[in-house]
């Protein structure tokens, strides 16, 4: 019998598991997130892709290289999504006499309070390309409990 099937399947399965960052990610990573992105050019526009690690974007503005912070003209975030709800409440009925005692219980169960709510794939910013002037770029991010960071994009990728 061949072993190729199972580590073929298992190969697929650890493809699948794994996260592709973006090419370009801060010198040093905020405690308690994995932040990277990508950009493209566009006719008149910078256009910044954002991985935020899940988290919610408070504040994102380049900064120029005389010091002026331009910030972006439109921001697209990701979806959230708000997981279920992390406790269930139980009813239950039982007869009290032994003449209803044959016709059994009743029970509910519902849902109560909502789930943790995170951010499900990446967040895109548009910058006026004749304001940002040429690359590369200092981009500064601020995620939703993580502390500041800066993205140095356009140059050579981070490794």
């Amino acid at each position: 019998m061949s072993r190729r099937p199972p580590i073929v399947i298992a190969l697929v399965f650890l493809a699948g598991c794994s996260q592709a960052t973006l090419p370009y990610k801060p010198e040093e990573q905020p405690k308690g997130a994995k932040v990277s992105a990508a950009y493209q050019m566009l006719a008149d526009r910078l256009k910044v892709e954002i991985d935020t690690d899940h988290r919610r974007l408070e504040d994102i503005f380049i900064v120029r290289a005389d010091g002026t912070a331009v910030r972006a003209q439109t921001i697209e975030n990701a979806p959230i999504v708000t997981g279920p709800g992390p406790t269930v409440v139980s009813v239950s009925a039982a007869p009290r006499s032994a003449a209803a005692a044959g016709s059994g219980r009743a029970s509910a169960s519902r849902p109560v309070g909502e789930g943790p709510s995170r951010i499900e794939g990446h967040t895109f910013a548009t910058f006026p390309l004749a304001q940002v002037g040429p690359p590369p770029w200092r981009l500064h991010l601020k995620l939703a409990g993580v502390a500041p960071t800066t993205i140095l994009i356009g140059g050579a990728p981070s490794r």
